[in-house]
């Protein structure tokens, strides 16, 4: 029996982009954890996103479409994450999607523990004397603290 429409217009849904994308403070974990990491994903076929190739300075607009095209998010907290400004406003756009149910978030405690973290946040703030509006740093916190109460894995001074 015929169905009346050809076979080939049934799609499957379209793969994400990117599976994981990994948010971390690059300058303290680039060229040691991450760069074991990303290869060790990409070994298992896994399609991860990791933010070699952005430009400095640039608006976090693509940062948020790569977040939007991941299916998981892996959030490596680590003692100087809290110091950019770009990871916070990425865990808040990552809060977000999880909140949508579009993104499964994994974090990873890098030497640093997940009571350590609101501290950090509050030495940054005040050390380097980002003064935000409220609402924004509001929005930080909220997000670390949803992140950050979620099942993860810390990594401590054992090898990787």
């Amino acid at each position: 029996m015929a169905l009346g429409f050809p076979l080939q217009a049934v799609q499957e849904p379209l793969v994400p982009c990117h599976q994981v994308f990994v948010n971390f403070r690059g300058a303290e974990l680039r060229h040691n954890f991450i760069s074991h990491l990303e290869p060790a994903l990409k070994t298992v076929g896994i399609n991860v996103f990791v933010d070699n190739n952005e430009k400095r300075g640039e608006d976090l607009t693509a940062l948020f479409r790569r977040i939007e095209e991941s299916k998981i998010a892996l959030v490596v907290f680590s003692r100087r994450y809290m110091e950019s400004i770009w990871c916070l406003n990425e865990l808040v756009k990552i809060k977000e999607r999880a909140d949508e149910k579009k993104l499964l978030v994994i974090p990873i405690f890098f030497k640093v523990k997940p009571t350590e973290l609101k501290g950090l946040l509050d030495e940054a703030c005040e050390s380097h004397g980002i003064l935000h509006k409220a609402h924004i740093l509001n929005k930080w916190k909220v997000a670390l603290e949803c992140i950050k109460s979620k099942t993860g894995f810390p990594l401590k001074d054992k090898r990787y």
